[in-house]
């Protein structure tokens, strides 16, 4: 799917190490989709396809290999957004 930016909303660890040592190390907790900016197309627009303010969001390096390939990594297929996956199939 050609004309997508993915982004990954993370879930920050605060899980303690040892005394006074935190594990800083984030996990994704959903996997976005936005439509690129008009006037920078290697850019999000400011809103995902659910409404998320993309500045707010970390930038995935997968793009869709061709047509039929998923707009998400396959990796995080469990941590798609349903909103954006739901907007993006009715497009």
């Amino acid at each position: 799917m050609s004309g997508v930016i993915v982004l990954v909303e993370l879930e920050p660890s605060t899980e303690v190490l040892d005394v006074g040592e935190v594990d800083v190390s984030a996990r994704v907790r959903w996997v976005h989709a936005a439509a690129p900016d008009p006037d920078a197309p290697e850019d999000p627009g400011p809103v995902t396809f659910c409404g998320l303010d993309t500045a707010d969001l970390d930038r995935e390096p997968y793009r869709p290999a061709g047509p039929g390939a998923p707009w998400y990594p396959p990796s995080q297929r469990t941590r798609r957004c349903p909103v954006c996956e739901a907007t993006l199939q009715a497009r």
